[in-house]
């Protein structure tokens, strides 16, 4: 078969087009003058599809006879793809007409300039009902990527993530850092990333889609001349924002006003105060302009007896109080920088794709840096007509220099950023490290930054070999055999200095994983009598992920040069664990239609798991859906609208996301005797242990208006998540803790919905754009007899009709105008200065994020492209713990937020912040203010975020021809450019771990960093 592709308007050839043979999976890509060819087609009728970029989807039937060639001009209109976009779903690829599921996608083309590290960033706002948060703003962090609401308590809730064949682990990530598997992939390679939302849809892969499923799908070649794309880029990262603390000046007067209420009349007048504060500050932290030899004579003198003025005065010493930006000086600017080459092309017998890259980005935090460098390389061959087969090999080693966060820790620079006052300052004026900041010399977090190194290493390969038989021209047989082999290296280097009760340390960990999957599929499809097509698969898989660690720790270095394990004079630990787990599956799947007009689609799979009981081993997973293209319909005259499908239907998948072990009795070495290790059993067995299931309805309606240039989707769901992988509390007098059963029942519902437009396109100008939004609510619906977990705790509680992530405080009151004190409401709306959590709290908020979504603009004028994305959400509410306790009192003589400046100082003030105070305890008969949680305490975390903004310049062929080359783009972009928040904190994106259930908490995390970067694109 040969032709050309043309724009059907003016004529143009369309070089790059695909042309595919569906029945045959094969096709080529036209060439320069829109020219292609497709050889050794055997005769018979067969459907073609055309796709470019920009254009409609262009289908026809065409008859190829034997030993002739086949002409077919194809003349493409200007347009969105709509329904006839191709989506991997189910070990197979089928157009969007044909599904009748929940499915979202997000193409290369709409993520080709978003610089990130992780493809899971890369959902972030673009697939509805999909809700992706930042972990870590640290390059290389994680993400938490929740489909359709929480719907599990104890058991993971993080989808299954396919890369192309290739089921990822998640196993033995490395300790010292947020990081990912998916950090493998480097996002330039990546054609398309589906995510099946519904149960019909990921009821294929039964035994792990409770949470959904994500398929990375990475670029191949095409048949067709050689071509060289390389891409280098540069940037900057900064911090997205700062949080506003109070000067020393005003720190100053702030303990001047805590004194004169404390102890009021015991100085002369508020200058009298002041100075007191001032030398007690001094006293505390220091000055910068003293010498070592300074603080020697001053702590000489205060040793000696005499008090700080009389010391100050004696010595001579300079009375300057340190004025340090500390996040000026623990977030600084990073610098990133990539590189992409990759070379494609093929005949009609082989095609291929080799892509190197390498990326080094440094993040704002002291030395985070984030550096991978891949090689990526996908080879088709048709062995002869009956045999083709496929290899993908993904090989990459990443470092990160990670630094610690997620919690009250005085030696992790996100936390320090908050615990170092302004008076504190890193060096002294003989250029030594100051001994006197807040946690002494150790915690400076100049020594924290030098001598301290967090070295994460990872060596990954993924690789799928396909092979495929073609039985006949209806049936298929299809072999996969996939690898996930990952190493994670953990180095951990402190010196003398930053660890002098050990004598410094190092301590190292090697992670591994061998995990491995592979299926057996036959698929067909044949047509009767020109309108009755069906279509199936029947397959079997086998997985096995099996990982294991080992950690090792020495003390006592002769040097700060000395950083390895043999260097050290003391071991200290030697541990290290083995673990595995393996699953066995057998699927089906049946669909037919009629005329493309009425769908059904049938799916059952059979699963067996080693973590289950022996009586429950096996769980049965079945789906059936259906759709009707409305708009085929005789009486169906809507002029405007192309396509109407209406899709329903009902699935069950599974999820298995426990402890490897969690059926089994276990036993745990502990403690020795005679020179023996000693055993003692730490958990009951549960033969019956079994599968958490989601039983899930979803409704939708597929629709393309005005000749494609209106297209997408509405959805509702109801998503009933039975029989949790729960932990039962047991009576502490049975000797456990709790047991692992089947129990409990959560629901989410909500609606989706999906638009994309072409609103201008001309010859010289186009302008598109696309909009998603997703609603859900969360609800627990029963829980082991119907009594409620932790019932009144403030963020974890868990209670039937209730939402997961329920925030519990009493009611903040505001500030007794008459004397300044924090006033709350007790449980009957009185006025009360000492609030009792289990009797006054309320149900106030949740950590549910109940609207989510993403918008976008593309403008294109020549060779010039704007694209600008923004990402939204909204409903989630959380405590920030490190900021809440440590930065609004100065019991710890911390950093304050500019808050305080708005407090109460006379009679008649409404104010939201009491009077000044040395600590939280200083009001009489009231409660502890830094410690007292309430309304006040929580805060929205809704935003709305500049994800993503680009600016590109093609430059013309006529220029480019001249010097040998295809192909030229510039470009620039951003990330996180703009954020609109009332969360007051560094960043609203909360969430403490991929695996947050509650998400309505957090302490000191990584905040989310801007990026500012240029490159240029250049193809030949």
């Amino acid at each position: 078969m040969t032709g050309t592709v043309t724009d059907q308007a003016t004529g143009e050839s369309l070089p790059g087009a695909s042309v595919l043979v569906v029945e045959l999976e094969r096709g080529a890509a036209s060439d320069i003058n829109g020219e292609f060819e497709i050889e050794n087609i055997p005769a018979g009728t067969y459907n073609i599809t055309a796709t470019f970029v920009g254009y409609r989807t262009y289908r026809e039937t065409v008859q190829v006879n034997a030993g002739q060639t086949t002409t077919l001009d194809i003349a493409m209109e200007v347009g969105a793809i709509g329904l006839d976009e191709l989506v991997v779903s189910g070990y197979a690829v089928q157009t969007k007409r044909e599904i009748s599921g929940s499915i979202s996608s997000v193409r290369s083309q709409d993520i080709q300039d978003v610089t990130l590290q992780n493809p899971e960033s890369l959902l972030q706002g673009r697939a509805a009902g999909v809700n992706v948060t930042s972990t870590s703003g640290n390059p290389g962090g994680a993400f938490r990527v929740n489909i359709r609401g929480n719907g599990s308590v104890n058991a993971a809730t993080e989808p299954l993530y396919i890369v192309d064949g290739v089921q990822i682990s998640f196993a033995q990530q490395s300790g010292l850092t947020s990081t990912s598997p998916l950090n493998t992939i480097n996002p330039d390679d990546i054609e398309s990333i589906e995510v099946l939302k519904d149960a019909s849809s990921a009821a294929i892969y039964g035994a792990e889609a409770a949470a959904g499923v994500v398929i990375i799908t990475t670029k191949k070649g095409r048949a067709g001349a050689t071509q060289v794309t390389a891409r280098a880029e540069t940037g900057v990262r900064s911090l997205a924002r700062n949080v506003d603390y109070i000067s020393p000046d005003q720190y100053v007067d702030y303990l001047a006003e805590g004194l004169q209420y404390a102890a009021p009349g015991a100085l002369p007048d508020f200058d009298a105060y002041r100075e007191n504060r001032r030398n007690y500050l001094l006293d505390f932290f220091f000055s910068p302009d003293w010498t070592d030899e300074d603080r020697t004579a001053y702590l000489a003198a205060r040793n000696g007896g005499q008090s700080i003025s009389d010391a100050l005065q004696s010595t001579g010493v300079s009375t300057n109080l340190g004025d340090t930006d500390w996040q000026d000086f623990i977030f600084d600017e990073g610098v990133t920088q990539r590189y992409n080459l990759s070379v494609s092309g093929g005949n009609e017998e082989t095609t291929f794709r080799v892509s190197g890259g390498f990326e080094d980005t440094e993040g704002t935090a002291f030395k985070s840096d984030f550096s991978r460098l891949n090689l990526k390389t996908n080879l088709d061959h048709q062995i002869s007509d009956r045999f083709r087969t496929s290899v993908g090999t993904n090989v990459s080693r990443s470092t990160q220099f990670g630094v610690c966060q997620d919690g009250n820790f005085i030696n992790c620079p996100p936390s320090q950023a908050m615990f170092e006052a302004p008076m504190s300052f890193p060096y002294s004026a003989s250029g030594e490290y100051n001994p006197g900041t807040r946690f002494g010399l150790p915690n400076n977090p100049a020594v924290q930054e030098n001598e301290v190194e967090r070295n994460v290493s990872v060596t990954q390969i993924l690789s799928n070999l396909n092979v495929v038989y073609l039985a006949t021209d209806w049936l298929n047989f299809n072999g996969l055999a996939a690898m996930d082999y990952r190493n994670t290296e953990d180095e951990q280097w402190r010196s003398a200095i930053a660890a002098p009760g050990q004598g410094g340390w190092v301590s190292f960990a090697n992670r591994n994983v061998r995990n491995f999957n592979t299926s057996l599929v036959a698929n067909m499809r044949q047509t009767f009598d020109g309108v009755h097509n069906v279509s199936g698969l029947i397959g079997t898989e086998y997985r096995r992920d099996f990982s294991e660690s080992m950690l090792t720790r020495g003390e006592g270095l002769p040097g700060p040069f000395f950083k390895v394990l043999s260097a050290t004079a003391t071991p200290t630990n030697a541990s290290g664990i083995k673990t595995e787990w393996r699953r066995g599956s057998y699927f089906a799947n049946a669909k037919y239609n009629y005329d493309e007009k009425y769908y059904l689609n049938v799916v059952a799979r059979y699963d067996g798991h080693s973590r289950f009981g022996n009586e429950k081993r096996w769980g049965f997973f079945p789906s059936v859906s259906g759709s009707w293209r409305i708009s085929e319909e005789d009486f169906f005259d809507v002029e405007f609208v192309d396509e109407l499908k209406l899709r329903a239907g009902y699935g069950v998948t599974g999820n298995s996301n426990i402890g490897n072990f969690a059926s089994r009795g276990l036993y745990s070495a502990s403690g020795s005797y005679n020179g023996n290790t000693g055993l003692r059993p730490t958990q009951l067995a549960n033969v019956n242990l079994s599968w958490e299931e989601a039983r899930e309805l979803n409704i939708g309606l597929d629709y393309e208006l005005l000749e494609g240039r209106i297209f997408g989707s509405l959805d509702w769901y109801q998503k009933d998540n039975e029989n949790l992988l729960f932990g039962r509390p047991l009576p502490s007098d049975s000797g456990y803790d709790e047991i692992t059963e089947n129990i409990g029942k959560v629901r989410n519902s909500g609606i989706e919905f999906e638009i994309s437009t072409v609103n201008v396109s001309t010859n010289n100008f186009s302008w598109t754009s696309r909009f998603n939004i997703a609603l859900v609510d969360n609800e627990i619906l029963e829980l082991p007899d119907g009594t409620p977990i932790r019932e009144d705790n403030t963020f974890n509680s868990l209670q039937e009709g209730k939402p997961i992530g329920l925030i519990q405080t009493p009611r903040w009151a505001g500030v007794n105008p008459a004397d300044g004190r924090p006033m709350w409401y007790d449980a009957d709306g009185n006025i009360t200065y000492n609030p009792v959590q289990a009797d006054d709290a309320i149900e106030y908020k949740d950590g549910v994020a109940n609207t989510v979504g993403g918008f976008g603009n593309t403008l294109s004028y020549k060779g010039l492209t704007l694209n600008a994305f923004f990402q939204f959400s909204f409903g989630q509410w959380a405590f920030a713990g490190t900021d809440f306790y440590f930065t609004r009192t100065p019991d710890f003589l911390m950093n304050m937020t500019t808050e305080v400046e708005d407090r109460w100082k006379q009679p008649g003030d409404i104010t939201y912040y009491p009077r000044a105070m040395l600590a939280g305890t200083d009001f009489p008969g009231t409660a502890n203010y830094r410690t007292q949680l309430s309304t006040q305490s929580m805060y929205n975390a809704s935003y709305i975020r500049l994800k993503n903004v680009s600016l590109s310049y093609q430059i013309p062929a006529n220029l480019t021809e001249q010097i040998g080359l295809n192909n030229v783009r510039v470009y620039a972009s951003a990330v996180n450019l703009l954020t609109w928040t009332a969360w007051p904190w560094y960043d609203p994106e909360v969430a403490f771990s991929p695996t947050d259930i509650y998400n309505n908490s957090t302490s000191a995390s990584y905040p989310t960093e801007r990026q500012v970067n240029a490159g240029i694109e250049i193809r030949f």
